[in-house]
């Protein structure tokens, strides 16, 4: 996070740990505004955000991800992942035209991960992957006004539909998932101007706030704690909009296209609740003990005092109502609905 932000944040009341927002003074209201479904905004720092250009940007990429990338070339927003050639996810990404290319969004714990990994297929094409973060000013906005705060952040027209859109001092990015949510984009010098006038319209959050609403709307992060663990399907990409079955050959296609084909999935991203705290990476085992039947993906403190979380749960333990409790707790999970329709084969 660059000084200067990082000191703007603090007088606007952030208190903040590393290089994250842990909230604005009052964290169980910030979790309770969540709850309520009020829009509200957050600094977006501890993600990454990778630039991409040259002439062969998106064909490079379409050998590399889960997703068609052509739309990003007509400025629709486009959610993939780049797999281990076992079909395994390594990154959840978005890839979205930025300035005169492209940019890549994804978990700020893989950047050494990612981009060496990138690194190592580019080889002689015309790409050049830059690590971007500190060029720019990322703002998520999330709840029922996100789009008009995010509008007023960039002096935009309130943007509709789901393409990029620009403004007076930045871009607009849809974000997945069924409830509006934005990523904002703007240079470092016109962070503050953006943040006041997007909070005039939305309740600042620190990072517990903005994880919880995004759990709500079913949105995984694949962050270091389970990395290479599951593949696309198991993290719902599919009903997400993340995974093309008919763009041709990626690394790990093969897994992705045989889970569609030939089977039925063993294991799936459900929401769930626990009055005990969940992290990333956290083991969910049966009450009574025996194998691991999950993992957690993505957790967040809740209101109530508990939390929630996406996790990667076995279809036939949550089928026969086992009871289900995160790796060091003795109180159960429940499982909640997701705020979108599943494939008929995962059920």
């Amino acid at each position: 996070m660059q000084t200067e932000w990082r000191a703007f944040l603090e007088g606007q009341g952030a208190r903040l740990t590393a290089s994250e927002v842990a909230d604005f003074g009052s964290p169980e209201e910030e979790l309770g505004a969540v709850t309520a479904g009020e829009t509200v905004l957050a600094d977006l720092s501890h993600r990454t955000l990778f630039s991409l250009e040259g002439r062969e940007v998106l064909s490079f990429l379409q050998g590399q991800v889960t997703n068609d990338v052509q739309p990003a070339a007509e400025g629709a927003p486009v959610l993939a992942a780049h797999l281990t050639p076992k079909g395994r996810v390594i990154a959840e990404l978005l890839l979205f035209p930025l300035d005169s290319g492209f940019a890549l969004e994804t978990s700020g714990d893989l950047v050494e991960r990612l981009e060496q990994r990138l690194r190592m297929f580019i080889l002689s094409a015309d790409v050049t992957l830059t690590e971007a973060s500190g060029d720019w000013v990322r703002l998520g906005l999330a709840g029922p006004e996100a789009a008009s705060a995010a509008a007023a952040a960039v002096e935009a027209p309130i943007p509709s539909g789901e393409t990029v859109a620009r403004g007076e001092r930045g871009t607009i990015v849809p974000l997945p998932g069924p409830e509006p949510a934005f990523l904002v984009l703007v240079r470092s010098n016109a962070g503050p101007a953006a943040w006041r006038a997007a909070g005039n319209r939305a309740r600042p959050v620190g990072r517990p706030g903005w994880d919880l609403a995004r759990v709500r709307a079913g949105v995984p992060e694949v962050a270091a704690a389970v990395t290479e663990a599951f593949i696309p399907q198991e993290l719902n990409l599919e009903p997400l909009g993340g995974i093309s079955y008919t763009k041709g050959c990626y690394t790990g296609q093969e897994v992705v296209a045989r889970t569609k084909h030939l089977g039925r999935l063993k294991r799936r991203l459900y929401r769930a609740s626990s009055p005990a705290p969940m992290e990333a990476g956290q083991t969910i085992r049966p009450q009574e003990g025996g194998e691991s039947r999950g993992r957690v993906i993505r957790a967040a403190p809740a209101a109530d005092g508990g939390s929630q979380a996406l996790a990667i749960l076995r279809i036939d333990a949550v089928e026969a109502g086992e009871t289900l409790v995160p790796e060091g707790s003795a109180q159960a999970l429940e499982v909640l609905e997701l705020p979108y329709e599943l494939p008929e084969a995962t059920h």
